[in-house]
């Protein structure tokens, strides 16, 4: 019984993963494209501050996400000046527009749902999100790098370990 509640709870992910080929690096033409980074959004604050302990952990998670993302994305904008190729600003829930003119590549990452804001995390675990480069034209993602749950709204950081991979393929880049 315990197998079907594990399968049934993991078979979504397995699903999802199945869905993308995985690659590491970069996308062989990602300098003839342009990508779209994006934005931190506000969510809305679902947590009761005055309930109980758990609840007001969670609470406090979420007002400090919509607390920091305004400076969040505005260094973003300083940060990805470094980025060698072209790129556009946006954010996941309005990105679409971008696909017609001539946008291939998002940088994307389960940070940017912020279910890990909605929930309290087990004790001494610190949560790491993998960072990819998504083909919005197959169903091809490529790894880049990683930033744990402190790390997700230092746009600099992020700009500077995405021209790190981007160096490792396109060395000239930075020259």
């Amino acid at each position: 019984m315990k197998a079907l509640i594990l399968g049934i709870i993991l078979f979504p992910f397995f699903l999802s993963a199945q869905d993308y080929i995985i690659k590491e690096g970069v996308p062989e033409d990602l300098k003839e494209y342009k990508i779209i980074f994006f934005k931190h959004e506000p969510i809305k604050v679902t947590a009761n501050p005055d309930g109980n302990s758990q609840e007001k952990f969670i609470h406090l998670r979420q007002t400090n996400h919509n607390n920091v993302i305004e400076e969040a994305n505005t260094k973003l904008v300083v940060a990805a000046q470094e980025y060698p190729f072209g790129y556009a600003i946006s954010t996941k829930s309005a990105y679409e527009p971008l696909l017609k003119a001539g946008y291939k590549y998002i940088l994307t990452s389960k940070a940017y749902e912020y279910t890990h804001v909605s929930k309290q995390p087990d004790e001494d675990i610190l949560i790491v999100f993998e960072y990819f480069i998504q083909d919005l034209t197959s169903n091809v993602v490529y790894k880049v790098f990683e930033l744990d749950e402190m790390k997700v709204y230092d746009s600099k950081l992020m700009i500077k370990r995405l021209n790190k991979a981007i160096k490792k393929g396109y060395p000239e880049a930075f020259d």
